[in-house]
Parts: C-alpha cells; sequence; structure tokens
C-alpha cells in the first residue's frame, strides 16, 4: 500500500511539475471566449524561421538553424489582445508563486514591460520565459521555450546572429 501511494505522489507531482510556463498559464487564466491565444510552434515551423537569420553579410550561417534547433524542445507562444495588463500582472504572479523554480534572467525592474525568466538545471537552461505588454497596443506576449539551452544558445538568440566563441 505504501508503495502505490508513494507511485502516485510521484506521478501527481511529475504531472503538477512537468508542465511548462505557458500551460500552466493558460490553465489558469484562458478563458472559453478566446481572448487568450496560445500557438505551439512546430518543428517545421522552427526550422522555416532559423532559415530566415543571417550573418551580418547576407549569407546564412547552416551551424545556426541546426544548433539552435537541436538545443529546444518546445516553444509556444500566448497573445492576448483584451485585458492584457490584468493578464501580465497575473503571469507576474505564477512566476512569483514559482520562485523556488524561475529566476529574473536579468534584474528586473518595478513597472517594466520586458521581464525574461528562466528555469536552470546545472547551469543549463531547461525554460525561458518572456513576458512583454504592450500598453500602446493593448497586447500581452508571453514567449515560452524549452530545452537544454547554453550560454551560445542565448548569446545567438540575443544577437540573431552566429557569434564565434
Amino acid at each position: 500500500m505504501k508503495r502505490v501511494l508513494c507511485l502516485l505522489l510521484i506521478a501527481c507531482s511529475i504531472h503538477v511539475w512537468g508542465q511548462d510556463f505557458a500551460s500552466k498559464f493558460m490553465e489558469q487564466c484562458a478563458k472559453e471566449d478566446g481572448e487568450i491565444q496560445c500557438q505551439t510552434v512546430s518543428p517545421i515551423m522552427m526550422e522555416k524561421l532559423m532559415d530566415t537569420m543571417t550573418t551580418p553579410n547576407g549569407d546564412r550561417d547552416e551551424e545556426v538553424p541546426e544548433y539552435l534547433l537541436s538545443k529546444l524542445k518546445s516553444a509556444r507562444i500566448i497573445t492576448a489582445t483584451k485585458q492584457s495588463e490584468k493578464l501580465f500582472r497575473e503571469a507576474e504572479q505564477l512566476i512569483e508563486k514559482n520562485k523556488n523554480r524561475f529566476s529574473p534572467l536579468v534584474e528586473n525592474q518595478p513597472g517594466q514591460n520586458n521581464k525574461v525568466f528562466v528555469r536552470k538545471h546545472d547551469e543549463v537552461i531547461r525554460e525561458l520565459v518572456v513576458l512583454n505588454l504592450n500598453p500602446d497596443e493593448k497586447t500581452l506576449t508571453i514567449v515560452n521555450l524549452t530545452g537544454n539551452m547554453d550560454d551560445r544558445f542565448m548569446k545567438i538568440l540575443s544577437s540573431g546572429k552566429l557569434k564565434q566563441d
């Protein structure tokens, strides 16, 4: 009986903690009227996006798409055009509630509309969450990447081009 309870407890904890941020946010905040949209970017679409990356002289670096795709497991983009400020605050609260899992990538200032958080394990970023509120357009965008992202991945992602290490 104890073994069954332990297995059940482990299975429940994997289910609860196994969700990425986008899934958890959609579970808690998505309304039936379609105010929030969540798009999962397929591997084929990721390849097409990577095909658009070029080096400064306009040549495409074949190594960049392959490397970036090898580090990603999933990419989800959440957008909301109604109640975007309220949903931005809810996303912040969800991150705060899970502060033992997520930490800011850079120090976020209060009232800032762009925030980046990471979930790390052994110095490897397992999950990257970008919260962006555009108050002028009243739009919330959340980008959620999961995988095994290292420093090189982050350099490429932040620069849009391959930097020689």
